[in-house]
């Protein structure tokens, strides 16, 4: 009783203080938008729009000359952390992104100050800055023109200009920095977010994109205009995230329909800035994930290889003819033979010494032939002759059936299960000199070619003079185009894996801009499925392109009669056989030869 008496307080109070707290919440939300006074009002409606965790002092060398109030800031309860110019440090290691940072510059624009900033803030350059200075600088619009060149070239979106008062400390005024579609300062209006999300419109800000061929994540084909499309789920992806943020799209170069920049590497390019968001993916491996974007596909680079194909009639004689077949007549042979030789000379018959090992009834018996039976009274002989019949019967049979099996519906040759049985087969693999890596294991019979547009040829056509490197999502092409086939040309086995697993992503610019806001696109994107619908969409694009065909077969293999290399174990059986016989028959004459004299 007294635990239920302590649970029902317990969720009273509860109850309570989440009532108070979000009465307080909506309290703040509905009561009139007031003017900051100084820097901590400012900073507080700031954590009221969104919170941080964290803050960020950098102060100049000579602050202490400064007559500014600031023990209101110091006096939150909150990490803070005070750095001065050229000083360095790991910000990430220790806060998350859930900082603010103020910066102090009460004369003139310190860059070493502003820089040291940029630095500590690497990798997360859009987080929000506060840059305090005097509110009597001789030339303020050249401050604002100062910083203003600074922020855009350390890619700073999140930055508002704070003027105080030199004697005190109070707010005079503030300023907005407004990135897109040009670098300007703005002036705040009432109700306004401090720092809004301003990817969320890009104002027609230019998007230089690299459109690397790499089937299916872009397919380039003309309309019936004349004009460039972009199908593929990396091209449609960008496509939409230029269009959804109101962007313009500006290839880095004329786009071409020739498949020449099949896996093209772009890191120089990202290196040296030139394109701002590559139609290619790449994996984290070499790498921080920080210069990349969220997680477009999970996936795996195996090797694609020929499927098995049935054994040819000659393959099949081995089957039928093994060891075991041999093995049974052999010893079924020797053991009616001697069975039958006992009972003749147990019952005074006429035996050869050689019929105790073959006689002229054992062999045809097993065989299910017909031999010609001694006429005897003895039932034990009946018995026997009895037995050799079931034998013989049980023999022909399954050797019929099997032989019947095997032809209709051959078996397939042994798959290549692994990088050793590759070596030994006679595969060779064809692969692109610009994205492939070294395999867990070597490959002996390798091709490395630089005309990328000849290996995406050989490998839609399904040309099965050599194996491929393929993606799993290349291959959900690859398995479509054979859906008409009964039986497959290519398969893909885990086995034969090159890299696995693989985050692959966009590579962008250090400190870029549009991670952000193509963070949020993907994830949006992965949410309502539309990855899967552009992969479809594709594959009727190169239909409708006749950049692919289906394969498919209606031919339904008929009878064949056969041939002479189609008997050819039955003609190596014959000859063995007949030299054999004709060994035997020269050393009887020998032996004849040899003892007849003394006979």
């Amino acid at each position: 009783m007294k635990d239920l008496l302590k649970l029902v307080i317990g969720l009273f109070i509860t109850a309570f203080l989440t009532s108070w707290f979000a009465t307080d919440v909506v309290l703040c939300k509905n009561t009139k938008w007031e003017y900051p006074t100084n820097l901590a009002d400012l900073l507080l409606d700031m954590y009221h729009e969104r919170s941080f965790v964290s803050m960020l002092l950098m102060k100049p060398t000579n602050m202490a000359t400064v007559l500014w109030d600031l023990k209101s800031i110091f006096k939150w309860e909150i990490p803070k952390i005070v750095m001065k110019p050229g000083q360095e440090f790991e910000l990430r290691n220790v806060f998350n992104k859930e900082v603010i940072a103020v910066v102090f510059m009460p004369s003139n624009f310190d860059a070493l100050l502003l820089d040291t900033c940029a630095q500590l803030f690497n990798n997360t350059r859009q987080t929000r800055i506060v840059v305090a200075a005097d509110d009597s600088k001789a030339s303020p619009t050249q401050f604002e023109k100062q910083l203003l060149q600074a922020a855009e070239s350390y890619k700073m979106t999140r930055v508002i200009l704070a003027y105080l008062n030199s004697k005190g400390g109070e707010l005079s005024s503030y300023l907005k920095l407004q990135p897109y579609p040009n670098y300007e300062w703005r002036n705040p209006t009432n109700h306004d977010y401090f720092y809004p999300e301003y990817w969320r419109n890009l104002h027609r800000k230019k998007v230089i994109v690299f459109a690397e061929q790499s089937i299916p994540g872009v397919f380039l084909f003309k309309d019936s205009k004349g004009n460039i499309q972009y199908s593929g789920h990396l091209g449609k992806l960008i496509e939409l995230f230029v269009q959804y943020y109101n962007g313009t799209m500006q290839p880095y170069q004329t786009p071409k329909v020739d498949k020449s920049t099949f896996y093209t590497n772009i890191k120089e390019l990202m290196e040296e800035e030139l394109i701002d968001i590559p139609m290619t993916t790449d994996s984290g491996v070499y790498d921080k994930w920080h210069r990349k974007s969220a997680c477009i596909e999970v996936t795996q680079i195996k090797l694609m290889v020929p499927c098995p194909s049935p054994l040819t009639t000659p393959e099949l004689f081995p089957l039928l003819l093994d060891l075991k077949f041999i093995g049974s007549l052999f010893i079924g042979t020797v053991v009616f033979s001697f069975i039958h030789s006992l009972f003749d000379w147990i019952f005074g018959e006429m035996v050869e010494p050689w019929s105790f090992l073959l006689d002229d009834k054992g062999l045809p018996s097993l065989l299910g032939q017909s031999f010609a039976a001694r006429v005897s009274p003895r039932l034990s002989l009946k018995i026997l002759y009895l037995i050799m019949f079931f034998a013989g019967l049980y023999t022909y049979m399954h050797f019929g059936a099997k032989m019947k099996t095997l032809f209709t519906t051959p078996p397939y040759h042994r798959h290549i299960e692994n990088f050793q049985e590759l070596n030994r087969s006679p595969v060779t693999i064809l692969v692109p000199d610009t994205v492939f890596g070294e395999p867990p294991h070597p490959i002996d019979k390798l091709i490395r070619t630089k005309d990328n547009a000849f290996f995406q040829e050989m490998r839609q056509s399904l040309n099965t003079s050599y194996g491929y490197i393929t993606s799993q999502n290349s291959w959900e092409l690859l398995k479509q185009i054979q859906r008409g086939i009964s039986h497959k040309k290519f398969c893909l086995y885990n086995n034969l894996t090159v890299k696995s697993p693989m985050l692959m992503a966009f590579r962008l610019q250090r400190n870029s801009v549009f991670k952000e806001p193509l963070d949020a696109l993907i994830h949006r994107v992965h949410d309502v499925g539309l990855v899967q619908a552009w992969y479809s969409q594709t594959f009727a694009d190169m239909l409708k392109q006749k950049e692919i065909k289906f394969k498919y077969s209606t031919e339904v293999p008929g009878a064949s009669a056969l041939n002479v290399g189609d008997l050819r174990w039955l003609w190596i059986i014959l000859t063995i056989c007949l030299l054999f016989d004709t060994v035997v028959f020269f050393v009887e004459i020998s032996i004849g030869h040899y003892v007849g004299p003394w006979g």
